[in-house]
């Protein structure tokens, strides 16, 4: 279970006199434990044949190569920024009658020079156990490092939580302790963020209700105005027909239009007819006009030549005497 699982880190030496070899011992077999007086949730780290195969099975089951860095810098990454180097990288263990091996180590150039010019003298084994046991579950890294804390049995100063760490104890993390109250405070402070995350999720969804609403109103508004707008409209050229045909009709009537024009007149614009008429003279001083298509009795004209007389502001007797005047004419030339 998670709440029974710990971290520790455990050192051995590496290479004597500038010797490189491609495997190192990570942790001991049998029971042990760190010389530094710490409180373990157990009275000693376990590891045999049987626990150590269940290791050796868990990291063959990964597909990715296990890290060896420089003092646990992969640990410290997200708190001082710094780049995490390779040291060199492994994926095979064995269990031997001292302990735990890594084997088929490929180290980096780098590091094997460190390494032969005695710059870096140990090797430090991050690891998981049972709580309850004490059984060694998991290495989650290995690194080169030159602070052994311990003698045989090295510990790191801090750890970084690569995986969920238990809420409800004292957690020991190497020299890193938390108290079981210090847990709780940040517990607390943990649900309390959650709350406010909850409260804000909240009002952004009603916010958003809030808009949704929102615009379904301004749609409702603009369908109603352009509603509206398009009620006058029609109000509008109904009137502006209305005006049209009164006006036609007065035309008509007092002789600014002849009836043949009348077709021709249906077709304008109130303020282009009206701008027509304004500038035309009645066909007959009296205001009367008919509106047959047969001649006057007193000028003989038919209505389009009363609508040209209209156009020309010609008098219908004058044309009448002159369209007279001119039938004489080509009668006495045909003569």
């Amino acid at each position: 279970m998670v709440q029974n699982l710990h971290i520790s880190a455990m050192s051995f030496a590496i290479g004597t006199n500038g010797l490189i070899k491609n495997e190192a011992h990570l942790l001991p077999a049998g029971e042990f434990a760190p010389t530094d007086g710490r409180n373990l949730p157990v009275k000693a780290f376990k590891l045999d044949a049987g626990i150590a195969a269940k290791v050796i099975a868990l990291m063959s089951a990964r597909k990715n190569d296990t890290l060896i860095d420089y003092e646990h810098q992969s640990l410290y990454a997200k708190e001082n920024g710094k780049p995490v180097i390779a040291a060199g990288w492994f994926h095979e263990m064995e269990f031997r009658t001292d302990g735990l091996w890594a084997t088929n180590i490929g180290w980096t150039e780098t590091a094997k020079n460190l390494i032969k010019q005695n710059e870096y003298r140990y090797i430090s084994a991050v690891f998981e156990f049972d709580a309850t046991t004490g059984a060694v579950t998991d290495i989650w890294s290995i690194a080169l490092t030159n602070t052994p804390a311990l003698d045989g049995l090295q510990s790191l100063t801090a750890l970084s939580q690569f995986k969920q760490l238990p809420q409800d104890q004292t957690l020991n993390t190497g020299d890193l302790t938390m108290s079981g109250p210090e847990v709780a405070a940040l517990t607390t402070e943990r649900d309390s963020l959650k709350t406010q995350v909850t409260a804000l999720t909240s009002e952004r969804d009603t916010l958003k209700a809030n808009v949704v609403a929102l615009s379904q109103e301004r749609d409702d508004a603009l369908g109603k105005l352009k509603t509206v707008e398009a009620e006058k409209a029609q109000v509008a050229l109904a009137a502006e027909k209305k005006a049209l045909s009164d006006l036609l009709a007065t035309a008509l009537s007092d002789g600014r239009l002849a009836p043949a024009q009348k077709a021709w007149a249906e077709k304008q614009s109130f303020a282009a007819l009206t701008e027509y008429l304004d500038a035309t003279k009645p066909l007959v001083t009296d205001g009367k006009q008919s509106d047959k298509a047969g001649a006057d009795a007193n000028h003989g004209l038919n209505e389009t030549e009363l609508a040209m007389c209209s156009n020309m502001g010609v008098k219908p007797e004058v044309f009448a005497a002159t369209k007279q005047a001119e039938a004489e004419r080509k009668a006495k030339a045909q003569a």
